[in-house]
């Protein structure tokens, strides 16, 4: 009887916590539009969003660029893309920037979370057998 509620518990947790981060990458969407008259803000906006955060970048030559902030300076930003390319853009080269939603890797294939969904359960099940043997 034990051993059914650990399982429920975990699976009830598991889900829940799944279910929460799905809500906040749904939010975590977020676009600026930035003029020539402001960089202060570019600058702010970078700033907030942090070291690391991915960004999708649009210059006003409109060219594009994507990755995470690597750098931040007083007169430009560093974007380094997944392949490890840097590209250091100054503030009023930009045109918008919008940041990517977050998730984990382990979200992004099923089976890798129902393996440690299934390895979890079964670690407890031992666990249980061999706490009331």
């Amino acid at each position: 009887m034990l051993t059914t509620v650990f399982i429920f518990l975990f699976c009830l947790l598991y889900t829940v916590a799944i279910a929460a981060q799905t809500k906040g990458a749904e939010d975590s969407n977020t676009t600026i539009d930035v003029t020539s008259a402001a960089v202060l803000d570019a600058r702010t906006l970078v700033r907030n969003l942090g070291f690391g955060k991915r960004v999708d970048v649009k210059l006003t030559d409109g060219s594009k660029t994507s990755g995470r902030i690597t750098g931040v300076a007083a007169d430009r930003f560093v974007v380094t893309n997944s392949k490890g390319a840097v590209k250091p853009i100054a503030y009023r080269e930009v045109s918008r920037i919008t940041r990517q939603n977050e998730k984990l890797g382990l979200f992004n294939r099923p089976w890798v979370g129902i393996m440690f969904t299934a390895a979890g359960v079964g670690t407890l099940i031992v666990l249980a057998l061999q706490f009331f043997d």
